[in-house]
């Protein structure tokens, strides 16, 4: 500022000759540097408004997630304590009834790999080319990727919580069964083929199937 007033003192001849237009300009100035002071103030106090928004909403996503966990758990809970207060006959209709619609599932996916397979061999069939064969090939790879995928994402959806429950208090009212030496749990966890959910659903209702026995 004092630098300010020396330049002023020091160039008072030019200004007096012209003190109107020295006004204007010096007005314009600080218009203008007031113009930039609010521009800049008003993008910082919008940019602190968005971050403030992203955080609430942040915020309210943990929120409905936490309710939704919440909720899972619960239910998870009430279905534990229905199987587990469950007498022999309720446990193995039960049982016999997840096997039944997890054998549904494996022959309604089975058809769609089916039908793709057919797919693919007519359009291997009717390639003319080189080309047209890695075309035709990558569409049924690309194809029975996305079907193998949203397979083992129904059976998540459906079929494992309940899978690995049953297996669990079959196996505690089994206190002499033992897995046949091909089976391993880690199918209840990622079963990844048929052969792993037909591997579920045989174990399954072996172990339901002799509940009953043993009740007897």
């Amino acid at each position: 500022m004092d630098k300010l007033f020396e330049y002023i003192a020091k160039e008072w001849s030019v200004v007096s000759q012209a003190p109107f237009a020295f006004l204007i300009l010096a007005a314009i100035m600080f218009g203008l540097a007031y113009l930039a002071a609010k521009w800049r103030f008003t993008a910082v106090i919008d940019q602190t408004k968005v971050s403030n928004e992203a955080l609430k909403d942040r915020l309210h996503l943990k929120s409905e997630q936490a309710e939704s966990y919440k909720d899972r758990a619960l239910k998870y809970d009430e279905k534990v304590q229905q199987v587990v207060d469950s007498d022999a006959v309720a446990l193995k209709e039960r049982t016999l009834e997840v096997v039944k619609n997890l054998r549904e599932f494996i022959e309604r996916h089975k058809r769609e790999d089916d039908r793709m397979s057919a797919i693919e061999r007519s359009a291997m069939r009717s390639a003319q080319t080189e080309e047209e064969r890695n075309a035709a090939w990558e569409r049924h790879t690309n194809e029975t990727m996305r079907l193998s995928n949203e397979r083992n994402a129904e059976y998540d959806r459906r079929f494992r919580v309940d899978a690995i429950m049953l297996r669990d208090e079959l196996r505690s009212r089994l206190p002499d069964y033992e897995p046949l030496e091909r089976h391993h749990d880690m199918m209840y966890e990622h079963p990844t083929n048929y052969f792993g959910f037909n591997d579920v659903a045989s174990e399954l209702e072996r172990m339901a199937k002799m509940l009953t026995s043993v009740s007897n």
